[in-house]
């Protein structure tokens, strides 16, 4: 049962992304620091502004909530196991490349978990006065920009937008069928983003790359809200399931924090009447046999 009052955390997480927009807008055009996390140079950025963005995010929750436990994308966390029903999944800036080179196509994606179930979940964009999606469990989609999806076949159709990573040909298994049917295919740079867009009506369909726990927590609820569909990529059975993946790393008022920051995985976002054809025609793992073009399953 939740204790805590749902509006108070409703209020938080819409003010706190309209916050951190703000401050992320503020910076673009002034010099800040950029660091690699891997080895490979320019592979996975940091920028001071995440790092400013998580903490502004970090300490508006704090204040608030100070016995709720934090999940973000960035530094370094100490802690293997916190205690605490609420988890606040934070992405400061999804689309950090973006940013560094001034392109609009990034977001800041903040999701609430209790006791492992995702309840709350915002995404915003820095479009449009601050473009917000969000959703609460139960309540539906809300946003500041809605768009009305009309679904025209049971298929995707040519001309509306498919979100797919660069290499998914590659990364998924695909039959002939889809690509036939596949829609105008982008990659805007940003999972969280993408997935948003599904949900409020912009796109048709997203493809994942294979991204982490706070790419996707916040979308996976919004995608839910909007009476679409989302479905977790099980890579090891190579077939598509409609679950929450995280929901097994808490227990008795435990999370297992470095399983959730080091997970990693795919998702499909789709309408509803498309289902059953990406299902028959896309599977989630197409290095389970390699062909030099298309997976073929």
């Amino acid at each position: 049962m939740i204790t805590e009052s749902l509006s108070g955390i409703k209020d938080l997480l819409i003010e706190v992304i309209d916050e951190s927009l703000n401050l992320i807008k503020k910076s673009e055009n002034i010099d800040y620091k950029i660091k690699d996390k891997n080895k490979i140079t320019g592979d996975n950025p940091v920028t001071e502004i995440d790092l400013k963005t998580q903490n502004l995010i970090i300490s508006k929750i704090h204040s608030k909530f100070p016995k709720h436990a934090i999940l973000g994308e960035e530094g370094k966390f100490n802690k293997k196991i916190v205690k605490s029903d609420y988890l606040w999944i934070i992405d400061p800036i999804d689309g950090t490349k973006n940013f560094i080179n001034a392109l609009p196509l990034y977001c800041v994606s903040i999701a609430v978990m209790f006791q492992g179930n995702i309840i709350a979940g915002a995404i915003g964009l820095p479009w449009k006065n601050n473009f917000i999606i969000s959703a609460f469990e139960g309540s539906g989609l809300q946003s500041t920009s809605p768009k009305r999806y009309m679904v025209e076949n049971s298929k995707p159709s040519a001309g509306l937008i498919t979100f797919a990573p660069t290499y998914f040909q590659r990364s998924y298994g695909i039959k002939r069928n889809f690509l036939q049917s596949s829609g105008e295919i982008r990659n805007l740079g940003s999972t969280a983003a993408e997935l948003a867009l599904v949900a409020n009506g912009n796109a048709q369909l997203s493809l994942s790359g294979y991204a982490f726990t706070w790419d996707f927590a916040a979308a996976w609820i919004l995608v839910k809200e909007s009476n679409k569909k989302i479905f977790f990529g099980n890579l090891n059975d190579n077939k598509w399931q409609d679950i929450n993946p995280w929901k097994k790393y808490y227990n008795n008022g435990l999370y297992e924090l470095d399983k959730l920051k080091n997970w990693r995985g795919k998702f499909m976002a789709c309408q509803r009447e498309h289902t059953e054809f990406l299902l028959n025609n896309i599977k989630p793992n197409g290095r389970k046999k390699r062909f030099p073009f298309i997976n073929l399953f």
